[in-house]
């Protein structure tokens, strides 16, 4: 069945206001902290809790409400007005956390957008502490020499030189601004007209693939998508609701373009394994202290506690818990891709990157691109396009998890170690 003339009259005018509506509700932005918090921190030998400030300007307020009365509006049984709603009351909540800053009510607003390290993945059986745990029991165990591809030898001059060159590439006729700045809270961010290295941060051509891969090949790429959809341009710009898959979908390819490493899904576990921390009780001296055990210097230690704390409360139990998303959303994605293609809907592929959408959104895509509604994405990365190799690789893997390693492991245990006993 077609979408009726109402429905679409309502997506159109909705979305319109919600693309609107949306403007002040910069949650990353507006939960930076000033240079000075770090510079007052490390001065004083990382022993007094720093006392970030933020300033949140009332028109969040006055989002949140709007966003409210759009739910309310938006409130009948079919596919597209649940779209439309379940994006204005993830936007609705994301104003309340804004508004809660500096308090545990931030923290739980949180946890409603984002998840905890608690929380059940799409499995309904794996939580999100379990995957940065079985993660971090490998990493352990392994510690491979240093190769070229991961030493640190380019300047963030030439990280930006070399990442406008990729984007010109990757995106011919479309501006979209590379930019050294002073803080950030990772190297590298992404936003729908600019992407943003740190100032003296330092990468490896490794570190630089990553970047292009993650960030221009999903987090642009989504954004130029939804932004070109012609009724629907508002999925081009972050939503709180799709986080989960955005950051899932983002870590997926940094996997199947090898352009992840040990150090990269290490830091990735220690976020969440820090965010679980930080719910029990764990101060950001703690957690500065966590990360540097890590591995990290003194900075970056100060940047990964930042991003756990940011919004929440520095004296522990009430974290910023989207950190947790990136794992989540890797096991999401995953398991979407390989029930898709082995259900033999290979087209659903392609419409992960429709715009800045859930998973969970990508059914009603297929009905609205089939019905002209919505458009086909105008960009896709490599590796959504052979979809001969991905079907085969992911036909694999659903195999493999049906089988039972035990006696696989016992076996291997049993050989190694009468092959040391052999040569006692």
């Amino acid at each position: 069945m077609a979408v009726s003339e109402r429905l679409l009259a309502l997506l159109r005018e909705v979305s319109a206001e919600i693309l609107d509506a949306q403007r002040p509700l910069r949650v990353i932005r507006l939960l930076e902290w000033p240079e000075e918090v770090e510079r007052a921190f490390l001065e004083k030998g990382a022993r007094e809790l720093p006392r970030p400030s933020y300033q949140v300007p009332p028109e969040v307020e006055a989002a949140g409400k709007r966003f409210r009365a759009l739910a309310e509006r938006v409130a009948g049984d079919n596919e597209v007005e649940r779209f439309l709603h379940e994006t204005c009351v993830a936007m609705a909540t994301a104003a309340r956390m804004l508004c809660a800053v500096g308090s545990k009510d931030f923290y739980f607003h949180s946890v409603e957008i984002y998840g905890r390290p608690g929380s059940l993945s799409s499995d309904r059986r794996t939580t999100n502490s379990d995957l940065a745990h079985h993660f971090d029991g490998v990493i352990a165990g392994y510690a491979p020499p240093p190769a070229a591809v991961d030493q640190p030898t380019i300047d963030a001059e030439e990280a930006a030189t070399q990442l406008r060159a990729r984007f010109q590439s990757r995106f011919p006729g479309h501006e979209v601004r590379v930019v050294i700045v002073d803080k950030l809270a990772s190297n590298a961010s992404a936003s729908v007209d600019e992407i943003k290295i740190k100032r003296g941060a330092r990468f490896s051509p490794r570190d630089l693939r990553q970047i292009e891969h993650h960030e221009l090949g999903v987090h642009v790429t989504t954004a130029l998508n939804g932004r070109a959809q012609p009724v629907m341009p508002f999925i081009g710009v972050p939503s709180p609701r799709t986080t989960r898959t955005q950051e899932g979908l983002a870590v997926f390819t940094e996997f199947v373009t090898r352009s992840t490493s040990l150090a990269r899904v290490r830091r990735l576990c220690d976020r969440t394994l820090a965010v679980q921390m930080a719910e029990e009780g764990a101060n950001f001296i703690d957690l500065f202290h966590f990360f540097l055990g890590r591995g990290h210097d003194e900075r970056a230690s100060f940047d990964c506690a930042r991003r756990v704390c940011r919004g929440g409360l520095v004296e522990g139990g009430a974290p910023f818990t989207k950190d947790v998303c990136y794992l989540d959303g890797l096991l999401r994605v995953t398991n979407f891709l390989r029930i898709a293609l082995t259900k033999g809907k290979s087209q659903l592929v392609r419409l992960l990157f429709v715009g800045k959408v859930a998973v969970e959104d990508i059914p009603l895509f297929d009905r609205l691109v089939r019905e002209g509604v919505a458009q086909e994405p105008l960009f896709l990365p490599a590796w959504a396009q052979d979809l001969s190799y991905l079907t085969s690789f992911m036909s694999y893997t659903v195999f493999l998890g049906r089988s039972d390693l035990t006696a696989e492991q016992r076996r291997l245990d049993d050989q190694v170690a009468r092959a040391a006993a052999e040569l006692v």
